[in-house]
């Protein structure tokens, strides 16, 4: 077992920073080495480890309020999730761009080869946007891994320099004429095209048509105009972002904050917020019940108290850091149930207002209870 897990690290943490440096040598380098199977890692791994990573640092949007204690990530998404569309879509086209210039090469019409750099220079320009959007959480969560989602956009971009270049040689070699025309505007365009050293130039001009293109196909599926810069701008803690986000939610340091923020809503029947330690918490009724019950023992039993406050400190932070599903959640509630009756058979037995003690909990400040 522990062999599978250094040979998945190794695949996961230096292969992609490997091929990262050998797609430099080749972007230089004449002789190239094992271009195409470094082409096929880098696009195969590359794609997937990049995804895999995103979804596992579990990112939520904007609007979303964090739930932090647990050792999550405390920013939000880079890119809005309802812009996901746009920016697939424009992934794809600089994947098949990339794919038709270097795998058919020669055996493409000069204008197809074109449209695929205009493809390839929309999608690295994304790219390029994707890494700012990164750079200013880059280091700061390098711990989560953020610094190898702009691998694999740093690799597309070296990978198409170098197509691109090797495309552009291979024609020149060629020394391909143009076609003559009657027609004298044809004859223009056809000249135009194929002469190799106008291609980067009509490639960034012919890239503006295909985005209006590519906007106008998207638009039919529910994206608005501008949605491959909202995809950036509608977020917060980035680079690029516009957006302020509601404030963190904490549980960290009492396993029933925990079990009310993390279980299944109809289950642990959350009720409102509170603030414990001046941090905001999702309250539910056992948790009240249960500080509460801990605060009417402070109150007539402050020796007791100290005792009941050690067990918990001992066991019940512990087990807080166990609770990570919202099943685990569900089952804790459940098994508290009990516990939570004899609270409330407590308070309602030594205390005068056990419910006004009960909802004055977790309010942000300390209530003498009469």
């Amino acid at each position: 077992m522990a062999i599978l897990y250094v040979v998945i690290a190794f695949i996961c943490l230096i292969v992609p920073l490997i091929l990262t440096l050998l797609n430099i040598i080749n972007l230089f380098k004449k002789k190239k080495i094992k271009e195409n199977l470094i082409d096929i890692l880098t696009f195969s791994l590359g794609i997937i480890l990049t995804i895999l990573l995103y979804f596992i640092c579990g990112f939520e949007d904007y609007n979303v309020a964090l739930r932090l204690g647990g050792g999550e990530i405390d920013v939000h998404s880079p890119i809005a999730s309802w812009s996901y569309p746009t920016v697939l879509a424009i992934f794809l086209l600089g994947i098949i761009s990339y794919g038709l210039i270097r795998i058919k090469k020669l055996k493409l019409p000069p204008l197809v080869i074109v449209g695929a750099m205009s493809g390839i220079f929309i999608c690295s320009i994304y790219m390029i946007i994707f890494i700012i959007q990164l750079s200013k959480n880059i280091l700061e969560l390098a711990i989560f891994g953020i610094p190898y989602l702009i691998i694999f956009p740093i690799n597309y971009i070296l990978c198409s320099i170098r197509a691109e270049i090797e495309i552009m040689k291979k024609y020149k070699e060629q020394n391909i004429k143009s076609k003559e025309y009657n027609n004298k505007f044809l004859n223009k365009c056809s000249k135009l095209l194929y002469n190799i050293d106008n291609w980067p130039i009509i490639a960034i001009i012919f890239s503006i048509p295909l985005i209006v293109v590519l906007v106008c196909i998207l638009v039919l599926f529910g994206q608005r105009p501008d949605e491959a810069i909202k995809a950036f701008l509608e977020t917060s803690d980035w680079t690029l972002s516009t957006k302020i986000s509601p404030p963190s939610i904490t549980y960290d340091g009492h396993y029933l904050c925990t079990v009310s923020l993390k279980g299944h809503k109809n289950i642990v029947k959350p009720i409102r917020m509170g603030i414990r330690r001046g941090e905001k918490i999702v309250v539910n009724r056992q948790l009240c019940v249960a500080n509460a019950f801990e605060d009417l023992v402070q109150e007539r039993m402050p020796r007791f108290h100290h005792f009941i406050r050690y067990i918990y400190d001992k066991y019940g932070y512990p087990l807080s850091k166990h609770i990570n599903t919202a099943l685990q959640a569900d089952i804790t509630y459940i098994l508290m149930k009990p516990l939570e009756w004899i609270f409330l058979l407590v308070l309602y037995i030594f205390d005068v207002n056990p419910e006004n003690r009960i909802v004055t909990q977790y309010i942000g400040k300390k209530i003498k209870i009469k």
